[in-house]
């Protein structure tokens, strides 16, 4: 007779399994983008590759923890992924602003991000953050709008 894995552990298991092939993913995107950079637009120059260094980047799939981003010899690369100093990427502050726009608390906002990423936000700072958007989100509801609009409408069919 088998044992059946909890699922809980297989959730975790799951979610272990997606942030490493995200991982994976991402560092070889970055192994290829300083490959280029070195090949074509450091031609010429002793520039080199010089390892990488570890950081923790915040994903919609969780924190992805121990990510190795290639570095040259220079310091000139960078990467297109993600910004030098940045550690969560946009996904974040859309997800709350669209959480709060259909109806969560604050504080619910707060324990949901809390269980993804295992920090927490507090209720201040997501309201800090919606409250960037608030003014664009109340002009987008207030723009006048045209009497007609065009719009082109296609459909395909592969047999």
């Amino acid at each position: 007779m088998s044992k059946s894995i909890p699922n809980v552990d297989w959730a975790n298991q799951l979610e272990s399994v997606i942030r490493q092939f995200v991982k994976e993913k991402l560092e070889l995107i970055m192994w290829e983008e300083i490959k280029h950079f070195l090949e074509i637009e450091q031609v010429g120059t002793p520039n080199r590759r010089n390892g990488c260094y570890q950081r923790n980047l915040d994903t919609q799939y969780g924190r992805i923890e121990g990510l190795l981003v290639p570095r040259d010899r220079n310091g000139v690369f960078q990467t297109q992924l993600f910004a030098p100093y940045q550690r969560h990427t946009g996904w974040l502050e859309e997800a709350i602003i669209r959480m709060y726009q259909s109806g969560m608390s604050t504080r619910e906002i707060g324990k949901f991000i809390e269980r993804i990423l295992g920090n927490a936000y507090s209720p201040a700072t997501i309201s800090r953050i919606t409250d960037v958007v608030k003014e664009d989100i109340e002009k987008w509801h207030t723009r006048p709008l045209h009497k007609r609009y065009s719009v082109l409408y296609l459909d395909g069919l592969y047999v």
